[in-house]
């Protein structure tokens, strides 16, 4: 009996090594998710702050929108990061460019423009067992506010 006692002692290391890889793996995945659902908060926030700077501003530059928007990237990349900006033409019942002087006065609708900030930025896992998951290349997240100015 007493042999059989002495077999058994190195198990639990044995069985340790087993398990501490996975569990590394499963924590850098869990890491990776974390990151992405913070980059799309974060690109949400920015794209309502850009909408919402677009309703205040209804004149401003489409560069002053993008400024609106990369200010509130902060934790991200702000310069890896597109903001395109769109108003609602009623003529043609489709979104347009944002011009450069601002929604033209004769576009909007009796109660106001709607304005569309759309804001993407490339996003890659870090660890590779989660980009074997997702894809090698990065993903693009994107995250769109849909706001409507007041005159």
């Amino acid at each position: 009996m007493r042999v059989l006692m002495r077999d058994a002692r190195g198990s639990t290391i044995v069985e340790f090594a087993l398990v501490v890889p996975l569990l590394v793996l499963l924590t850098v995945g869990l890491l990776d998710v974390a990151r992405a659902l913070n980059a799309q908060v974060v690109l949400k926030s920015a794209s309502e702050e850009g909408a919402h700077f677009a309703i205040l501003n209804p004149s401003a530059p489409p560069s002053a929108i993008q400024d609106a928007a990369r200010a509130r990237t902060q934790p991200l990349d702000a310069t890896s990061m597109a903001v395109a900006s769109e108003y609602y033409s009623t003529a043609g019942a489709t979104f347009l460019p944002w011009p450069s002087g601002g929604v033209p006065a004769s576009s909007p609708n009796p109660t106001g423009v709607m304005v569309r900030v759309t804001v993407s930025y490339p996003w890659s896992a870090v660890s590779a067992i989660a980009g074997q998951f997702l894809s090698s290349s990065p993903v693009t997240l994107t995250s769109s506010t849909l706001m409507e100015t007041r005159r």
